[in-house]
């Protein structure tokens, strides 16, 4: 797929969150914390990952990075926004460029330190004349979710194409990658696996229907954040050691 001659600049959007819930004592707790969205302009480099170190002797929180990629018409942005309890989406609008969403889950720590973590869910949108983009999307990535209209044919044969940017092209383990197929209110809920060519039949396959099993991908979804700061605990922890030996 080649990117058209003018590609348009990268448009980063905020995502607006809802108001928290009051009380008669204060504002309610949330099992997800919502952080202002953040964003970089196309003329700007992108904000690195890196690990961050421990001061003070306190462990610093740890930090993932997760892109939400798939065709166009895949319910990317609905899926994101119901993962980490944005605001709704009632209309379909494409995602221009990308929309970055800041969260943190009390109940995802590291295995071996409890250590706090907060996540970056980059939601990228579908359209290939954003193509030029990719190579900064995909710094310092720590995993990549795609996601597809379980509904829609042509989207089995798409996917390829995202695995091979997003994953391969990452030297990303399979690990680090969940397939989500997506299906929207109303097209039925048939979970049968569909038939995927290799290597994608070797991913971790799940199914979204938010009208009907909305708590399954919840689920799901958080296993997938366990295993991804688990590895990034495991790196952090390897280039501590390679400084102190």
């Amino acid at each position: 797929m080649r990117a058209s001659a003018r590609t348009p600049p990268l448009l980063v959007l905020r995502a607006a969150a809802p108001p928290t819930p009051v009380g008669p004592r204060g504002p309610l707790p949330l099992p997800w914390k919502r952080r202002q969205p953040i964003g970089w302009a196309a003329s700007a480099p992108p904000r690195r990952g890196g690990f961050p170190r421990a001061c003070g002797g306190l462990t610093a929180m740890l930090k993932a990075k997760i892109l939400f990629v798939g065709p166009c018409e895949s319910g990317k942005t609905v899926l994101a926004n119901f993962l980490t309890e944005s605001s709704d989406i009632t209309e379909y609008n494409p995602t221009q460029g990308v929309r970055i969403l800041e969260f943190e889950n009390p109940h995802i720590t590291s295995n071996t330190k409890g250590t706090g973590c907060e996540f970056e869910l980059w939601d990228c949108g579908g359209d290939p004349k954003f193509e030029s983009c990719w190579p900064a999307l995909m710094k310092d990535s720590h995993g990549v979710v795609i996601v597809f209209n379980a509904d829609i044919p042509s989207h089995l044969k798409e996917i390829e194409m995202w695995y091979s940017c997003f994953v391969q092209q990452q030297f990303l383990q399979d690990t680090q990658c969940l397939l989500i197929a997506h299906h929207k209110p109303g097209s039925g809920s048939d979970k049968g696996n569909p038939s995927l060519p290799t290597p994608l039949n070797k991913l971790k396959l799940v199914h979204s229907n938010l009208e009907d099993d909305p708590e399954d991908i919840r689920l799901e979804f958080i296993k997938y954040l366990k295993s991804i700061i688990n590895s990034v605990s495991e790196s952090r922890d390897r280039e501590e050691m390679s400084i102190i030996t």
